[in-house]
């Protein structure tokens, strides 16, 4: 399955998104800031990132903005988990580049969905550039 990092200062969110992560067979490994975060990623790239918006020192936003100016980091997809359910966050994060977007509260079960969505179809992209032309 996939290697995913979640970056949130809420020690619970990471711990609930982590065991249903895990359960579905998923690798996980959590930092509890952006600042953290985005050394992990740098040290370790993950498959997937989900990113809280709003955490001390370096919010999501700034992290997922380092991460796209760095061509090793840049294509790696990134779920915004945010309690910021404004419409502006919302097209922000979308229009800096963002896979996808979710509001907290949120159900677990679909944001594991989302994530099957993201592997799905990075294999489905990865299998058809294989295929002889």
């Amino acid at each position: 399955m996939a290697r995913i990092l979640i970056a949130d200062d809420d020690a619970l969110i990471g711990e609930v998104v982590s065991h249903i992560l895990k359960e579905r067979g998923h690798e996980v490994v959590v930092a509890d800031d952006g600042a953290e975060a985005l050394e992990m990623i740098l040290l370790d790239r993950p498959d997937i990132i989900i990113l809280d918006n709003l955490m001390p020192g370096l919010k999501g936003i700034e992290v997922f903005t380092r991460l796209q100016n760095r061509t090793t980091t840049a294509t790696i997809p990134v779920i915004m988990l945010t309690a910021q359910t404004g419409r502006n966050h919302m097209v922000e994060a979308y229009d800096a580049g963002v896979t996808d977007y979710m509001t907290k509260p949120f159900e677990p079960a679909c944001l594991a969905d989302r994530i099957s969505d993201i592997v799905d179809r990075k294999c489905r992209k990865l299998q058809s550039s294989e295929e002889p032309v």
